[in-house]
């Protein structure tokens, strides 16, 4: 009877897995270099736009973007307000690498290109904070095909509040970003990804318990 009980809750767990999204926060650029930061493209009132590629080697597989972070721990402006505008972000999976992305940013957009989301940031702010941008069309990404490529496009910019400097990191092998038509290779914005594996690693992992089970029971038997 107990057998069958651990067996019926690790289906349920299984299932649940499979069922419910499960969150899995991944963090790029870590540590930020102390006492550092950047207000591009967010952080101040700059009509531009921004390329940052980040390296396949640092994403664990097939994900589903929801949501991106940026942070503001190390520099403090003392802003109490976030500058406005209009923020069009798109995603896409790019042949472009840290140390061969272009200066020229159309040659740098994958085919799969997605706007992600288009809208205004303004928001209260305090120092530190994070800042989080909840994509209106999730963004599927398989690092298997390529690298990632963030392009954020900002225009009527307003700077009410001051600037905020998000964290950075200065060098790296893994992101390069470009900003007025030039490449800063091994500096990028500290990035978060908040995601949801895809369906075939959440079956993977269901699989995995429902056999933990089998080992059980096998050991009960004999």
């Amino acid at each position: 009877m107990e057998l069958k009980k651990l067996v019926a809750s690790l289906l349920l767990c299984a299932g649940l897995l499979i069922a419910m999204p499960a969150f899995a926060d991944i963090v790029i650029g870590l540590p930020p270099d102390p006492g550092q930061g950047n207000c591009v493209p967010f952080g101040c009132a700059r009509n531009t736009e921004y390329q940052q590629v980040y390296s396949h080697t640092q994403f664990p597989g097939p994900i589903t973007i929801l949501d991106l972070e940026f942070f503001n721990t190390q520099q403090n402006l003392g802003t109490n307000q976030m500058n406005s505008g209009n923020w069009a972000i798109s995603l896409s999976t790019t042949s472009a690498d840290w140390n061969t992305i272009s200066a020229n940013y159309a040659s740098n957009i994958g085919p799969d290109n997605t706007l992600v989301f288009s809208g205004n940031l303004a928001q209260p702010w305090a120092f530190p904070r994070t800042l989080h941008i909840a994509l209106t069309t999730p963004f599927t990404y398989d690092p298997s095909k390529g690298n990632l490529l963030l392009d954020v496009v900002s225009t009527n910019t307003t700077g009410e509040g001051g600037e905020i400097s998000f964290d950075v990191n200065f060098s790296n092998s893994y992101m390069t970003r470009v900003f007025d038509n030039s490449v800063w290779e091994g500096y990028g914005l500290v990035t978060g990804f908040s995601t949801i594996p895809e369906p075939g690693t959440l079956m993977l992992f269901g699989t995995g318990i429902v056999g933990v089970a089998g080992v059980i029971r096998r050991k009960r038997i004999f």
